[in-house]
C-alpha cells in the first residue's frame, strides 16, 4: 500500500506486468539490434509504440523494416549513446528520448537513430501503455547524411525513416 502511494499505480502495474515497451531503449538495445540484424520483425514491430502501430499498421512496419535489413548486413559492434530528450512542464506528458547507434556491419558503417518515448501520462494509464515505446527508427550510410546515394533503402519509409523520403 505504501509502496503504490509513493510510486504511483502505473509504476507498479509497469513492474508486475511490463512489456517490451516498459523499459528504456538503452535497456533493450542489444535485443533489438540482434532482431534488426536477424531480420526478425515480428519481435521488432512489437517494440513500436501501439499508437504508432495503429497508425501505420503492423504488416506496413514490418514490410519496411525488411527493406531495411536487406541493405544493412550482419552487425559486427555497435555503441549507443543518448542525444536529446524532449521534454514537458508539470510533470504531465510524454517525454521521447532520442538515441544514436554506430552500427559497424559487413556492408559499411551505419547510424541508427531511435525515438523512445516512455509514455504519455497526461490522461490515464491506458494513453500511457498506448503511448510507450519506439516512435521511430532512422538508419543511413555513415558515408551518407542525406538520402543521396541511399539507393538499397529506396523503398524504406516511416516509421522506420530515412532521410529524404517522405510518405
Amino acid at each position: 500500500m505504501t509502496v503504490s502511494v509513493f510510486a504511483g499505480c502505473s509504476r507498479i502495474d509497469k513492474i508486475l506486468y511490463p512489456t517490451k515497451r516498459s523499459y528504456g531503449f538503452n535497456e533493450i538495445e542489444k535485443q533489438v539490434i540482434s532482431d534488426l540484424e536477424k531480420g526478425r520483425n515480428k519481435e521488432l514491430v512489437s517494440y513500436f509504440a501501439i499508437d504508432i502501430r495503429k497508425k501505420y499498421g503492423t504488416k506496413e512496419i514490418m514490410k519496411e523494416l525488411k527493406n531495411a535489413e536487406d541493405g544493412l548486413g550482419e552487425v559486427r559492434d555497435f555503441h549507443s549513446e543518448e542525444i536529446g530528450k524532449s521534454g514537458h512542464r508539470g510533470g504531465l506528458g510524454e517525454t521521447i528520448t532520442t538515441w544514436e547507434t554506430r552500427l559497424d556491419t559487413d556492408q559499411g558503417k551505419f547510424y541508427a537513430i531511435v525515438s523512445w518515448s516512455s509514455g504519455d501520462n497526461s490522461k490515464d494509464e491506458k494513453l500511457e501503455r498506448e503511448t510507450e515505446g519506439l516512435k521511430n527508427l532512422m538508419l543511413f550510410s555513415e558515408e551518407y547524411n542525406n538520402s543521396e546515394g541511399l539507393d538499397q533503402f529506396i523503398n524504406v519509409d516511416f516509421p522506420v525513416l530515412y532521410p529524404g523520403i517522405k510518405r
